[in-house]
């Protein structure tokens, strides 16, 4: 078989050539190149700025035409589209242009979830506006707006009373222009957040579990994202598991996908979804799955497309775990910490180096430093979790911005 696969995750965290293994033909086309091993792949072609370069999809034409590719991979949430145009253009199996639209735009999502009987928030797209003042008349204030194929929070507004609308307005370059803003807007539902991480390999739920989450928004205020397994028995799990199933058979789900669904607990108890994507979770959800079910979502999604029979998944978590994000601040690292000492850390990661200078989160993938942590339970995990965070922000020497600025005048 003759693979195309689409990359812009860091090389060491998805070995796609020994995934796949040497009886297939693997071209890689990739963010960047750097951890690449040479001899698991035919072809390596980095593109330059690739997130947002039409040059992706031009070189991957020009690769197909030497190749003959039989797939096209892609596991990133920017990818999805892209892979499905490549699919459709060369004939080949796989997901489809309209399965990727609906898992990637939140204004087709849930019109497709709402038209199932799938409860989701009050919603209407906004492509100028006269649509968002309607909404806001119609349904009230506060409300939500964000792009329709967003992702990791960027674009998003709580937009909480009348100024925050006029703001709104006046700040908005996609409001203002000619072409529609490709908008929506949503009915804000103070909440509880769930986050339900699985795999549907053959058509079939092959893993599904929920975890706690706080909001992913938190960053605007400095806030720690703090997410956790939850334990078997607790009474939300099979409702969240249910819901999201449902979801899945109302959307168009791909034979073989990692899926990563965002449901509130509202304060009477409902559930509605929130989003879903037909793509692993990011953050350090890849881990939980590691630590939690010995199951990599990717690799084995891999290993269905290469023809390999995959193992039995445990029915609930081996240990329970869990991540907290830390969110960058405006300032100056001056000495981080390594490494974690504290018990039941089994992951630790700064991303910046003594000396760095830093600006404020701009999206829920900006971090400053993570944990992951098992436990017993959720409740030990939260616990871990909350004593790393509190050891970082002890053990972190950090140079507020306003410190600096003073110095540096």
């Amino acid at each position: 078989m003759k693979i195309l696969v689409l990359n812009r995750f860091p090389l060491d965290l998805v070995p796609y050539g020994a995934w796949f293994g040497p009886q297939h033909t693997v071209v890689l086309l990739t963010r960047s190149a750097s951890g690449a091993v040479t001899g698991d792949y035919a072809e390596v072609v980095e593109v330059p700025g690739y997130a947002d370069n039409a040059l992706v999809e031009y070189h991957a034409h020009l690769l197909h035409r030497r190749h003959g590719f039989d797939r096209v991979v892609a596991y990133s949430e920017w990818d999805l589209l892209r892979a499905a145009r490549l699919r459709a253009a060369w004939g080949l199996p796989g997901q489809s242009p309209d399965s990727a639209v609906a898992y990637r735009d939140k204004l087709v999502m849930k019109q497709t979830l709402d038209a199932a009987g799938v409860p989701v928030a009050p919603f209407a797209a906004v492509d100028d506006t006269s649509a968002l003042l309607a909404f806001a008349d119609r349904q009230g204030l506060p409300l939500v707006l964000k792009p329709r194929r967003g992702a990791s929070s960027l674009g998003i507004e709580i937009v909480a009373d009348e100024a925050a609308l006029r703001r709104t307005v006046e700040t908005c370059a996609d409001l203002a222009a000619d072409r529609p803003a490709h908008l929506m807007a949503e009915a804000w539902v103070p909440n509880e957040m769930f986050f339900v991480d699985g795999l549907v390999v053959d058509g079939r739920v092959r893993l599904c579990w929920p975890s706690s989450t706080s909001s992913p928004l938190g960053f605007r205020d400095g806030e720690c994202q703090v997410a956790a397994t939850l334990d078997a028995a607790d009474p939300y799990r099979p409702r969240l598991i249910a819901l999201v199933e449902k979801a899945l058979a109302a959307l168009p789900t791909p034979p073989a996908t990692a899926f990563h669904a965002e449901v509130f607990k509202a304060p009477d108890g409902s559930l509605m979804v929130n989003e879903i994507g037909s793509r692993m979770g990011g953050a350090h959800v890849q881990d939980l799955m590691l630590h939690s079910f010995g199951a990599d979502p990717l690799r084995l999604q891999s290993a269905w497309l290469a023809g390999e029979e995959l193992p039995d998944l445990p029915p609930e978590p081996v240990v329970n775990s869990g991540f907290a994000l830390v969110p960058p601040r405006p300032g100056r690292v001056l000495r981080a910490p390594r490494s974690c000492p504290l018990p039941g850390i089994v992951l630790f990661e700064m991303t910046a180096a003594d000396g760095t200078a830093l600006d404020e989160a701009r999206s829920s993938a900006d971090t400053l430093a993570s944990f992951v942590a098992v436990g017993r339970d959720r409740a030990e995990v939260m616990e871990r979790l909350s004593h790393a965070v509190d050891w970082f922000t002890a053990t972190c020497e950090f140079q507020p911005a306003e410190m600096d600025r003073g110095l540096a005048a």
